[in-house]
C-alpha cells in the first residue's frame, strides 16, 4: 500500500506509526483541508480531509465504482485505527461506520420513486 499525504509526504509500505504521524488536526502539523490517503491504487483507498479538533475529519472510502463518505466527522484516533486496520486488509470496522449511499444507488432510488 501507499500513503499519500499533504501533511508529512508520501510513503510506500507505510507503518502504523507513519499513519499516526500523518493524521493530525488543523493547527497540529496539518492545515484544514489537507488530505491523508491510504491506497492500494487510484480505485481503492481510504482517505481523510483534515478538520479542526472541535469538528473532526471527513472520511472517504472508495472501492472500485463505490465511493462513500462517512456521515459523521471522526477523531484522529478513530481515523488512525480505521486506516491501520485497512492497511492490514481488515475492512470489518468500516461496516460499522455510517456512510452516505453511493450516487448510483441514490439515482436508482429516485428513478424508482418516479415510477410509482
Amino acid at each position: 500500500m501507499e500513503l499519500r499525504t499533504d501533511t508529512i509526504g508520501h510513503f510506500e509500505n507505510p507503518t502504523a506509526d507513519i499513519i499516526s504521524d500523518a493524521v493530525a488536526y488543523s493547527g497540529e502539523g496539518a492545515q484544514e483541508g489537507d488530505i491523508v490517503k491510504l491506497m492500494t491504487d487510484e480505485e481503492h483507498f481510504l482517505c481523510i480531509w483534515v478538520g479542526r479538533r472541535s469538528v473532526g475529519h471527513r472520511l472517504i472510502f472508495k472501492s472500485g465504482p463505490w465511493k462513500l463518505e462517512c456521515t459523521e466527522k471522526l477523531s484522529s484516533e478513530m481515523v488512525v485505527d480505521l486506516m491501520v486496520k485497512y492497511l492490514q486488509d481488515d475492512v470489518s470496522a468500516l461496516s460499522k461506520i455510517p456512510w452516505t449511499r453511493p450516487v448510483d444507488l441514490v439515482f436508482r432510488d429516485n428513478i424508482n420513486k418516479l415510477k410509482k
